[in-house]
């Protein structure tokens, strides 16, 4: 492997969200979803370039971003985006909260599957307008849509469905059955459905495949947002960047009317960043994947053999949903945090207490340590 993601990096003099999370050093922080490894050198040089220019005003987007966004999705989904469809916004949650001022009327509701990332949750609230949970089948640990049970909750006031795929915090993967299942539903009663899909450059189940649901037939084209973004890819959380892919022209127009005066411009490093990703660093996208899928399998081995737990994905992603139903904890974040000393999101944040949330992409040797703390914290229960 060319690229070294063994390399140990303390980030506590950058402000990182996620190192500052604790007031106690000594745990480990994996709760955010953003990875502790050095990004692309493709990246830092393109960077490095335009900060040696000097000057940094407002900032349209690159056409030639925009050519490599396009010619990369249909590389990798076989998805064809005119370019017109395209518009750059500074992160996939504000293309949720968009979503929701452009497509409900105040009254309206979003259908939202639970569990779920929680700003799925908060922006029809932000945005003063409603939503509704249906929740997901936990089938042998992969997060499935209910079916029957969105039927019933699906009402003339339900006028959007959030997608997300693959699926935060499960990692599911949906099979192209799956995804054209909830099109037909959504095609009945004429609802708009806004994919949030910006893990889906990280799966790592062999032979699954991200299919994007706008390229499902011409209803989901039509009355569909897709967020997508390099982010979470190339670990660059915190460069605000994303698209939301509007072929409807009308929709579209609605939703770039909806981020005048409150969506800030992207910034001229965030666009070289994206650029420099996209363009130059497909390399080390590949090793991350290598080097993912190493961490997930010892995870899984490791977390396994724990009495109270399981763990059987994720198949896309860095974040492994971990059940601990069967543990016998009441609140099973707060004992990996306070006993274990590793720094997991509560599952109740997600909407299901019974869980966990665990962030591997670290180095392995990190993610050694955190499996032997957890080990040894169980191992010590009275």
């Amino acid at each position: 492997m060319k690229h070294n993601f063994d390399q140990l990096i303390s980030r506590n003099e950058t402000y990182s969200t996620k190192w500052l999370k604790f007031s106690d050093e000594s745990i480990i922080p994996m709760w955010i979803a953003d990875m502790d490894f050095v990004c692309p050198a493709e990246i830092t040089s393109a960077i490095k370039k335009r900060i040696d220019q000097g000057i940094f005003g407002y900032t349209d987007t690159p056409p030639s971003l925009t050519d490599i966004f396009t010619k990369r999705v249909k590389e990798q989904t076989n998805w064809a985006i005119e370019k017109e469809w395209i518009v750059w916004i500074p992160g996939g949650v504000v293309g949720l909260n968009v979503a929701c001022k452009t497509v409900l009327a105040p009254g309206q509701l979003t259908m939202v599957p639970s569990p779920i990332y929680k700003p799925f949750i908060d922006a029809p609230v932000n945005m003063d307008r409603g939503f509704v949970k249906t929740h997901l089948i936990d089938n042998e640990g992969r997060l499935e849509f209910d079916l029957e049970a969105i039927k019933t909750l699906l009402t003339h006031d339900t006028k959007m469905f959030f997608l997300c795929n693959p699926q935060n915090p499960g990692g599911t993967v949906f099979s192209k059955q799956e995804i054209e299942e909830i099109s037909a539903l959504c095609e009945q009663k004429g609802i708009i459905v806004c994919s949030d899909e910006i893990h889906s450059d990280l799966i790592l189940e062999e032979g699954l495949k991200h299919i994007p649901f706008a390229s499902l037939n011409s209803y989901s084209k039509d009355n569909s947002i897709t967020l997508m973004g390099p982010c979470k890819t190339f670990n660059i959380a915190g460069f605000p960047i994303a698209t939301a892919i509007i072929p409807n022209k009308e929709l579209r127009e609605d939703f770039v009317r909806n981020t005048k005066g409150i969506v800030a411009h992207i910034d001229s490093v965030a666009f070289v960043a994206a650029e420099a990703a996209y363009s130059n660093a497909q390399a080390w996208h590949s090793d991350l994947i290598t080097y993912l899928k190493s961490n997930k399998k010892l995870l899984l081995e490791r977390i396994n053999n724990i009495e109270g737990l399981s763990l059987k994905g994720p198949e896309a992603g860095f974040l492994a949903w971990i059940d601990c139903s069967n543990s016998g904890l009441e609140n099973p974040a707060d004992f990996f945090i306070k006993e274990a000393k590793v720094g997991v999101y509560d599952g109740a944040w997600f909407g299901d207490k019974n869980y966990v949330r665990l962030n591997f992409g670290c180095p392995n040797s990190v993610l050694e340590e955190a499996l032997d703390r957890i080990e040894k914290a169980f191992s010590q229960r009275n």
